[in-house]
């Protein structure tokens, strides 16, 4: 067990031993109460959902619903700069310079939670049902947005889609779970430190599911990434081809706007790409070099046995088709995107600055017909955020 494990454990146990404590003897002082919501706090900040192409969100954004309700401004506001300064201490990030922007972004977070919360409240001078629910899931939405619009500056996208955020949800719904069972409504059916032991179980529950899918994915990576070097192993492609291809493919995607799941297969075929040239014969054999053609064939035909991969081998074909109109449908974005970084990574051989900006020009002097003029413009974008070509080439 890491560190980092024992101590969540260890949090994890001194928190349920508080809320039972005050469950059972009846304790329900504010003060210990916010103590107790600030440990579940700071085990929340180093459990995070982590969904695919998504901002990982603290478990610790339910109990921050919870605190809304337990606390006034100023002891919320103490709790809540309390805890992130633990959790400062105790998360494992790689750096100060990125505990430091978390510390920032979970204040920024809570502060928002506390100023819609209490807007609501102030401007509808009620304490109906109604408008509590609505101010809790205002205050849990605001909580997201920060992360969202942080996560879309990080990675210089925005994803305004459905896909992916069920975590969310669970997480906004169990928070208002937790603070209505706290408080009740209109003064009624609060269930007190309860309310954190008892809702706090499915929020949990969701956590280890995106927890092991997360280890199901890191698992499937690993094997794709596994195979995709077989072929450099044997020679037959230059070494760290393959993954190179993916990495400038994935954001070239990302730029052209490519939903999350044309992303993942987009992502299975740029590694797979050139696996069927183990299956094919040798050039000696042959009596003639292997044709790029029956790579993608041979590739194609591998991924297609898998089920799940059969997509991402749609985008391996062989054969160049027309754009702007012709006789021939266009090929997929993806397919595409593919092609070109494929073409990118083989013309520029892994080199210099001069190299890159010489596979460009390459690339847009061939015919019309093979590369899309606007997957191009996307690698010399991705080129320029790398400052590996000038912005005007």
């Amino acid at each position: 067990m890491s560190q980092i494990q024992r101590t969540i454990a260890t949090a994890s146990v001194i928190t349920v031993g508080l809320a039972c404590f005050a469950v059972g003897t009846g304790l329900a002082s504010t003060t210990f109460t916010i103590a107790v919501l600030a440990a579940a706090m700071l085990v929340g900040e180093l459990l995070e959902l982590r969904p695919p192409e998504r901002a990982a969100v603290p478990l610790s954004y339910a109990v921050v619903l919870m605190l809304l309700r337990a606390a006034s401004p100023g002891e919320f506001l103490v709790a809540v700069i309390a805890v992130e300064l633990g959790a400062f201490v105790l998360r494992p990030a790689p750096n100060v310079a990125t505990r430091a922007e978390l510390f920032a972004q979970r204040i920024i977070a809570a502060a928002v939670a506390l100023g819609l919360y209490q807007l609501v409240i102030s401007v509808a001078d009620s304490q109906s049902k109604q408008i509590v629910l609505g101010a809790l899931a205002l205050a849990g939405i605001g909580e997201l947005l920060v992360d969202e619009v942080v996560f879309s500056l990080q990675t210089r996208r925005l994803d305004l889609s459905w896909r992916g955020r069920s975590g969310e949800l669970a997480l906004v719904t169990s928070g208002m779970l937790m603070a209505v069972g706290y408080a009740g409504l209109e003064g009624k059916g609060g269930i007190g430190l309860w309310a954190l032991l008892l809702f706090s179980v499915p929020l949990l529950a969701a956590w280890y599911s995106f927890e092991r899918l997360a280890v199901i994915r890191r698992t499937y990576t690993q094997t794709l990434q596994a195979l995709s070097i077989v072929p450099e192993l044997g020679g037959l492609v230059r070494e760290g081809h393959a993954e190179r291809v993916a990495v400038l493919a994935l954001e070239m995607g990302r730029d052209l706007s490519l939903d999350p799941r044309e992303l993942e297969y987009l992502e299975a075929a740029s590694l797979l790409h050139h696996l069927g040239h183990v299956c094919l014969d040798d050039p000696s054999v042959l009596g003639r070099p292997v044709d790029p053609s029956e790579v993608a064939q041979a590739s194609a035909a591998m991924l297609r046995q898998a089920q799940f991969l059969a997509p991402a081998a749609e985008l391996l074909s062989p054969d160049p088709l027309p754009f702007g109109g012709g006789s021939r449908s266009q090929t997929s974005v993806s397919g595409q995107v593919l092609r070109v970084a494929s073409a990118f990574d083989e013309l520029s051989e892994g080199g210099d600055a001069r190299s890159l900006d010489g596979a460009v020009e390459v690339l847009y002097s061939g015919p019309g017909y093979v590369y899309d003029p606007r997957v191009l413009a996307a690698l010399e974008r991705v080129l320029e955020r790398r400052s590996l070509v000038p912005a005007a080439l």
